[in-house]
């Protein structure tokens, strides 16, 4: 697995080990990353930026990179909603990724072959542990801003709870406090595609063929949990391929998630998969705490909490539950709710209608 080549890597942990939640623990962890704009002269202007499942350290690309687009392209730059001009963006590929941070294909230093089926299970915390290392690297103590999207909503959020004096503004996009039982049930059958591919040999493929099959149908399904049945109705209806097969690719619809599927497996590592969706399931707040109510009410920051009414990943009813937990537990909250024929996947495209709850957010 590649990662972007204008990204910096960094190495930490090169002391002190990395104490992972679950158990276990890691050294030497190396981190990519990337940064927009300008650093004002008292560093009151930093914006982190914590990506979704399988985003990357380069939520944009300036014209002259030699890449495609950045994920969150049309949301940044000089003037806009992430406007580069006032803020400096740092944005770090995920421990457990495969854009360049330590992961499971990453060399284990102990076996000197890739960690495979021995690298540990991460949380969200174990995540933003990671990135407040490179943040103490980088010299940065106290953050303008968190803001995500989807599981990058989760990071904020546990940002805001483990360093609450660090940072003064969260903002979560389409994202609830912890996952529901149904979409834990979407994870489950990814996992089995993946886990049930005839290469995947628990994890350690790497000296052999990947569980691209397995790898495949998991984006598929994740693929029908990210957009709207509207969505999907106006751009493919029931049209039928010119020169489908039947039991393959016949209706248009079939096609195009077998061709994200496909396109998925260019850029993405099974084992990280299944570690992320590990990490997405396991959230919790509370972790470390007595209650819900006790981890919430360390945050400090400003809170804001956009909801798709019609996300099918993270229903709106979760994000009302969420809603009123961070109110039960007094925090300085912003909601905002709203349709999208784009479903979860509306904060990654639909900019006119999260434009100005980003701005205000970040006010």
């Amino acid at each position: 697995m590649g990662y972007l080549m204008s990204v910096k890597i960094v190495k930490l942990f090169t002391e002190n080990t990395l104490k992972l939640t679950l158990g276990g623990q890691l050294e030497n962890v190396e981190v990519a990353y990337q940064t927009y704009g300008r650093l004002n002269e008292n560093k009151s202007n930093v914006v982190l930026i914590c990506h979704a499942l399988t985003g990357d350290a380069e939520p944009y690309l300036s014209k002259n990179e030699q890449h495609a687009e950045g994920w969150w392209q049309s949301f940044m730059g000089d003037g806009l909603a992430l406007d580069t001009a006032k803020y400096f963006f740092i944005c770090s590929n995920v421990l457990g990724g495969c854009k360049g941070t330590t992961g499971p294909a990453s060399i284990n230093p102990v076996t000197q072959k890739p960690y495979g089926s021995q690298f540990p299970n991460i949380t969200v915390q174990d995540i933003v542990h990671v990135q407040k290392a490179l943040l103490t690297y980088l010299n940065i103590s106290q953050l303008h801003a968190v803001i995500g999207g989807s599981f990058g909503g989760m990071q904020a959020t546990q940002w805001a709870i483990e360093y609450p004096n660090d940072v003064a503004r969260v903002i979560n996009l389409c994202s609830s406090l912890t996952f529901s039982a149904e979409a834990i049930g979407f994870n489950h059958v990814m996992r089995q595609a993946i886990i049930n591919d005839p290469n995947f040999n628990h994890g350690d493929y790497y000296d052999g063929n990947p569980p691209d099959k397995g790898l495949s149908i998991a984006r598929m399904i994740g693929m029908l949990t990210y957009r709207t049945d509207l969505q999907l109705a106006k751009a493919f209806g029931r049209a039928i391929k010119t020169e489908g097969e039947f039991w393959g690719d016949f209706f248009q619809v079939e096609s195009y998630l077998s061709y994200q599927g496909k396109k998925f497996l260019a850029r993405f590592d099974a084992n990280s998969y299944l570690h992320l969706l590990g990490a997405l399931d396991l959230y919790d707040p509370s972790i470390g705490f007595e209650n819900m109510k006790q981890a919430l009410s360390r945050i400090k920051a400003k809170y804001t909490l956009v909801s798709v009414t019609n996300d099918q990943l993270f229903k709106v009813a979760d994000l009302h539950k969420s809603k009123t937990l961070l109110e039960q537990a007094d925090v300085d909250l912003h909601y905002y709710e709203f349709m999208s024929d784009y479903g979860h996947d509306a904060f990654l495209v639909d900019y006119d209608i999260f434009e100005q709850k980003i701005r205000n957010g970040l006010v």
